[in-house]
């Protein structure tokens, strides 16, 4: 299958659903991560100096896992819904093709976070309407919303759920290591999203019966083989 995730930032995704995509990588899938905001010079952390570094070691981390990693050229606080934003991201979703896309959820403390989960439904959905033509493009077989955790998503109440212990510790090194590419690798692997992710993990294994797992929103009610364990 082809998998492609949707985030505003280089890290929503691995911070959102990084068991998901590496069970889906190791298992042989085809995963693409887009982030819609590529430049960060207009983020002290990074700026001028580091954007490139960024990208590179970004692309590089997600690469070693097996995962593409593609990025438009919008800076924080600079994307908005409008028609050359929506055919940017629903070319990459014509070009990708995704029988399972993942998007974030559309309420959010972060502008970013919601202006591309209003992005990313328009394209994974209407696609052809948006770029006037057909190409074979059809939405994909499923289609579910993440959250960002703690301090950003708001309302959240998911309905399904993954169990990632396998990749858990896994899962943790790869945001630990894209935290450091921003902020040092000291810092990255104490930084607060670490924590808050591992808590998180934990509390939605309780949920539904494992150690560690991660949730989400169908987009629709989708059929599901009761009988089947």
């Amino acid at each position: 299958m082809k998998l492609l995730a949707i985030g505003a930032h280089y890290d929503d995704c691995v911070f959102g659903i990084p068991g998901t995509l590496l069970r889906a990588a190791n298992q042989g899938h085809h995963v693409t991560i887009l982030s819609v905001i590529g430049n960060y010079r207009n983020w002290a952390p990074v700026g001028e100096d580091r954007q490139d570094a960024l990208i590179e070691g970004t692309t590089t981390l997600c690469r070693e896992r097996g995962v593409e990693a593609r990025f438009l050229n919008y800076q924080s606080m600079g994307v908005e819904v409008n028609e050359s934003s929506k055919r940017a991201v629903a070319e990459v979703v014509a070009e990708e093709k995704p029988d399972v896309g993942f998007l974030l959820w559309p309420w959010d403390s972060h502008p970013d976070h919601e202006v591309v989960s209003q992005l990313s439904k328009a394209a994974f959905n209407w696609s052809g309407a948006i770029l006037g033509e057909d190409r074979g493009i059809r939405p994909p077989r499923r289609l579910y919303y993440y959250d960002n955790g703690p301090r950003h998503t708001t309302g959240f109440e998911p309905d399904t759920f993954m169990d990632v212990e396998d990749v858990s510790s896994d899962a943790l090194d790869w945001l630990s290591s894209l935290m450091g590419l921003a902020l040092g690798p000291d810092i990255g692997r104490t930084a607060a999203p670490i924590e808050a992710k591992r808590v998180l993990a934990a509390y939605r294994g309780q949920s539904c019966g494992v150690r560690f797992a991660e949730a989400f929103k169908s987009f629709q009610n989708y059929p599901t083989d009761v009988l089947s364990f």
